[in-house]
């Protein structure tokens, strides 16, 4: 089954920038029962944030398991966030991300992008 995922950079020198993945590219990182795909400062990166000097070479990954996405921090220096009522929550652990919802690596906001109907 192909697998794709647009993320949109929501803040910083990339703000609005576009990012278009799919399993049919071979982006990211399928198994049998998950998509990975990697963000952090490093060039070897799906979502490469090289001029965040916040965001840890690997700092984060989002992985789509079959009940939806995941954001889970690969411990970095600085920390995972994401939008969670009035106020932003440091991940401890995996926690599920909604399309729209709002996720912060380094000092970068991303969100995953919405399927238009």
């Amino acid at each position: 089954m192909e697998l794709s995922v647009d993320i949109m950079i929501m803040s910083g020198v990339h703000d609005g920038k576009l990012l278009n993945f799919s399993t049919a590219n071979n982006d990211g990182f399928l198994s049998d029962d998950e998509w990975m795909l990697c963000l952090g400062r490093r060039d070897n990166n799906d979502v490469c944030l090289r001029e965040d000097t916040y965001s840890s070479r690997h700092h984060a990954r989002l992985v789509r398991r079959q009940n939806g996405w995941w954001l889970e921090d690969i411990g970095s220096k600085n920390g995972t966030y994401i939008e969670h009522d009035d106020e932003d929550a440091r991940l401890e652990q995996a926690m599920p991300v909604q399309p729209g919802q709002l996720f912060r690596v380094g000092r970068t906001w991303l969100r995953i992008q919405p399927e238009e109907i």
